[in-house]
């Protein structure tokens, strides 16, 4: 299956129409045409997490928060953000984030919280 294929499921529930104006929903780094070999679900998509898709040989990344939220200048490793991002690319490993698109659903995260 490829990574767009998941990615298709992923927006039937929550497409990316329903994220908010500032939100960096969708497929942040990676390769939507590739062969998936396997998804890891996380909340931020950190160098930790990377290092964990690499050991376990799995190409997609699917956060809740996007890594990237505004655009960045540089990407040079110079913190967490940039130095996953490198990581991430050079292992292709692709990273995708469903955030305020899956907030807004009906039962969503939102509804969910304010019911607790």
């Amino acid at each position: 299956m490829q990574v767009k294929e998941i990615i298709s499921e992923i927006e039937k529930i929550a497409p990316l129409s329903l994220q908010e104006i500032y939100d960096n929903a969708g497929l942040i780094v990676g390769d939507a045409d590739m062969e998936a070999t396997g998804a890891l679900l996380c909340l931020d998509s950190i160098e930790e997490v990377i290092q964990e898709a690499i050991e376990r040989k799995l190409n997609l990344v699917i956060a809740h928060h996007p890594i990237i939220f505004s655009g960045l200048k540089k990407i040079n490793g110079k913190n967490y953000v940039e130095r996953a991002i490198i990581k991430a690319i050079k292992n292709n490993i692709a990273i995708y984030a469903a955030h305020t698109n899956l907030d807004n659903i009906h039962n969503g995260v939102n509804k969910k919280i304010a019911e607790k």
